[in-house]
């Protein structure tokens, strides 16, 4: 039994990978922002936490340590999807995007790795997104965020692998869940040449999501599978899109990618 903890993880994505570590036997602890008194829900254990706040991540953790002594797997799943062109966006809402999505995961590493390199034991698997290996049109803060993700744990990764820990991603096409009204918001600009074309886009995402094949389950079944590999894989991929797109992307010249992106995300 290992002690989890998993970011966001009272609702969609992260909800169904609390479920399924649970299953497995480990003692798994979720997080959300709204505030109340730490406990229990469905034989998982809830704590508060703001992933943007400092302060918040250090009690978060520190009250997690204090109950277990050590934690072997953090999950960073907290984040959402900002559509919005890069004209229209305003400031605080592409940091907003970036401290929830990038800086909220590193605030998170900075918290739990140093009891796991003194243990020489621990994983930290990070949820990122197609999005962080294929920048979508309207998609600037969040591609950002999640390419900044990316980076962030292979670099991670080669830093930890000699003292036997393992970062890794995991990288989803759309995911079919009951919150993307919640998951994905659009900026609050209306007056732009960019507006209707993004607010179309944002209606078609939330359709082709709901509509998507890939489920919360299988994003859970790629972390459960990270969680107990020997040695995890550096990504996992989940679904049609995350799989071949990035592939096309490498294989095709790149005037032919971007014809191909224009195609299919007008």
């Amino acid at each position: 039994s290992r002690v989890i903890l998993v970011t966001g993880g009272t609702r969609g994505i992260g909800a169904a990978i609390a479920a399924q570590l649970l299953g497995r036997g480990h003692r798994v602890y979720v997080t959300q922002r709204a505030h109340f008194d730490n406990g229990r829900q469905d034989g998982l254990h809830v704590l508060n936490l703001d992933v943007t706040s400092a302060a918040s991540v250090e009690s978060c953790v520190q009250e997690l340590l204090r109950r277990e002594g050590h934690i072997d797997v953090l999950v960073n799943n907290a984040g959402y999807d900002l559509f919005g062109a890069v004209l229209e966006t305003q400031w605080h809402e592409f940091m907003g995007q970036l401290d929830t999505n990038f800086l909220g995961a590193a605030r998170m590493v900075q918290a739990v790795l140093p009891r796991m390199v003194e243990r020489r034991s621990g994983r930290i698997i990070n949820i990122s997104s197609i999005g962080g290996e294929v920048g979508l049109p309207m998609n600037a803060a969040y591609s950002a965020s999640k390419f900044a993700l990316e980076g962030y744990t292979e670099s991670l990764r080669q830093e930890l692998i000699p003292l036997g820990l393992y970062a890794c991603t995991v990288s989803p096409s759309p995911v079919a869940t009951g919150s993307l009204e919640q998951s994905i918001r659009e900026v609050s600009a209306t007056d732009n040449p960019f507006a209707q074309r993004r607010a179309a886009l944002v209606r078609r995402m939330r359709r082709d999501g709901l509509e998507s094949s890939t489920r919360p389950e299988h994003v859970a079944a790629a972390v459960v599978r990270a969680v107990h590999a020997r040695i995890p894989a550096p990504r996992y991929r989940v679904g049609s899109l995350a799989l071949w797109i990035p592939r096309l992307k490498a294989w095709l010249p790149d005037a032919l990618f971007e014809r191909f992106m224009r195609h299919t995300f007008p």
